[in-house]
């Protein structure tokens, strides 16, 4: 590597625990540098081997004149076996260069963009596929739009997204303006061309990109505005060979409803796609009790497309997240009994894959003790702001659905010459973790909320979280101050503090829904604050990347 001090000798430290007797060890590599200060994270996994493979973006700067993504393998041990700086170069007939996701598919690393061409006169979506053992570059093309395609389509546009990516406003977690369910600040996919009211969402996405679970499909939807009030969806298949599985059309009439997709979500086969959308028909604005809306689940294949609604009854639901379990298609995510925004337990909803027929609904509040870890005593009050993190799966089946109180809030400045504003500034809150055990019947095991107070840049890594399951015992990484504040009735909260005096906590809460913590690592035994929010899972270890400037360090913490 450029400038990369990596001899990694490696330091293995074995800590006693502290009273609350979490057993684990740690392992260092030395300090290292390279040219790529301000780089974010976009792909980190295990590479199946014991070691892991970190992928960052990086935009145009003094030291380095191009846009790409540096790649870098690393073994078990945080010896580095190979790496590679990936180059974003277009001609310029390519305008407006968009990156819809990078994901990791089998042995590729794809990273799929989106460009006009000028020549070609085309909208063009091409893979870039990059073996992860020798960093071999091939390229294919997906599919195209004509400008003539394009106005029998509807409206369409590159630009907003471009200007995101540029300014790396994007850049979490591999989230290109695609659904991605580990974006807190994602955005709604709406197919009637308007925000959701009271969205916490950055804003409309008009492509979208999903992998699923399995990571040997995924698929690429694309909205088109007509017109007319209706929209016309592109919906794209392909399997981990990059062969297109599916390819149709689905028109929309949105004359008389607002219809905002939600979910996508690739079948394990690889031979049909799921999309779970909220709509706001007339006929639904008479209803006394609860959401004024509907949920509505398709099916695609290539050849045919079934739909079921189901509705909320007498309560609110802001949002729902599909998954396959065992079989199983489940709708679930927090539900209200006053308004969307706010959330005071957890719906269930299970269907049957085939027919999409609604086989069980479930309602199921906060238990007490959620409720005492929030706020110390029995208070009827609801959370706001909940946004999904991620699903953990026990040796039972039964779901670990982990969420955080995700905002953005805004400071107004005063006013410069000329009237200007300044000094307003945004920030990105990452407060409350809430943590809840499901069974596979749907009902309520046990649910905790971790009291937190954070706020970071959009893409700031080294706030939220990274949970894993390790024999079936929930463990959560979090940065926060020396001081943990205590609070009333026997609780705790973690609080902010700067990023180089980070102290990384371990919170872990077992099968029955028991809580304690400790601190791991001090800021002063750390030479950089290492990124919590994209840790990396492998066997039994969680491995995270440091960095101050140009330092960086590679951890690894075995549970």
């Amino acid at each position: 590597m450029k400038n990369f001090v990596c001899s990694l000798l490696f330091l293995v430290f074995s800590l006693s625990s502290f009273a609350q007797n979490i057993p684990f060890k740690f392992q260092k590599s030395e300090i290292f540098k390279d040219e790529f200060k301000d780089s974010q994270i976009v792909l980190s996994e295990e590479d199946g081997i014991g070691g892991i493979l970190i992928v960052r973006s990086y935009k145009a700067s003094g030291i380095s004149p191009n846009s790409g993504y540096y790649f870098e393998h690393y073994d078990g041990n945080l010896k580095l076996l190979n790496e590679y700086d990936f180059q974003i170069k277009h001609p310029v007939s390519q305008k407006t260069p968009v990156v819809l996701g990078v994901f990791r598919i089998e042995n590729q690393i794809r990273i799929i963009e989106m460009f006009y061409d000028i020549n070609e006169k085309s909208y063009i979506c091409l893979a870039n596929s990059i073996s992860a053992d020798d960093f071999v570059l091939e390229k294919k093309e997906l599919f195209r739009f004509t400008r003539e395609e394009i106005k029998e389509y509807g409206g369409f546009s590159l630009s907003e997204t471009f200007y995101q990516n540029a300014n790396m406003k994007s850049l979490i977690n591999g989230s290109f303006g695609s659904l991605s369910e580990e974006s807190p600040f994602s955005f709604n996919f709406s197919l009637s061309g308007k925000s959701e009211k009271n969205s916490s969402s950055g804003g409309n996405s008009k492509m979208a990109l999903v992998v699923n679970k399995e990571k040997n499909t995924f698929s690429i939807v694309l909205n088109f505005n007509k017109k007319d009030n209706s929209d016309r969806l592109k919906i794209y298949l392909f399997d981990n060979q990059l062969n297109k599985k599916i390819d149709r059309d689905f028109t929309k009439d949105t004359k008389d409803r607002k219809h905002f997709l939600q979910n996508i979500e690739p079948t394990k086969d690889g031979n049909s796609i799921y999309l779970l959308s909220k709509s706001y028909p007339k006929e639904m604005s008479d209803k006394e009790k609860g959401g004024k809306y509907q949920f509505e689940i398709a099916k695609f294949t290539q050849d045919k497309v079934a739909s079921q609604i189901f509705d909320t009854k007498e309560h609110f639901i802001g949002s729902l997240k599909t998954i396959f379990k065992n079989e199983k298609l489940i709708c679930i995510g927090f539900y209200s009994d006053e308004f969307d925004k706010r959330y005071n337990g957890i719906s269930y909803f299970e269907l049957d894959p085939v027919t999409l027929e609604v086989k069980k609904s479930k309602f199921n509040p906060f238990t007490e003790q959620f409720i005492i870890d929030k706020y110390g005593k029995i208070k009827n009050k609801e959370l706001k702001y909940l946004t999904f993190k991620n699903l953990l799966t026990t040796e039972k089946n039964e779901l670990i659905f982990n969420a955080e109180e995700s905002y953005i809030t805004t400071t107004s400045g005063g006013y410069g010459p000329y009237g200007s504003n300044s000094g307003s500034r945004t920030y990105y809150n990452y407060d409350d973790v809430v943590s809840l055990k499901i069974n596979e019947e749907g009902e309520l095991l046990w649910s905790r909320n971790i009291n937190k107070r954070q706020t970071g840049d959009e893409v700031d890594s080294f706030v939220s979280y990274t949970s894993t399951l390790i024999n079936n015992d929930v463990y959560f990484f979090i940065n926060a101050s020396e001081k943990i504040k205590n609070l009333e009735n026997n609780r705790v909260e973690f609080r902010d503090t700067r990023k180089n005096k980070y102290n990384l906590n371990l919170i872990r809460i077992d099968q029955k829904g028991n809580f304690d913590y400790q601190e791991i690592l001090d800021d002063e035994e750390n030479e950089v604050p290492f990124m919590v929010g994209n840790g990396i899972k492998s066997g039994n270890s969680v491995f995270f990347l440091g960095r101050k400037g140009t330092n960086k360090q590679l951890l690894k913490v075995s549970l």
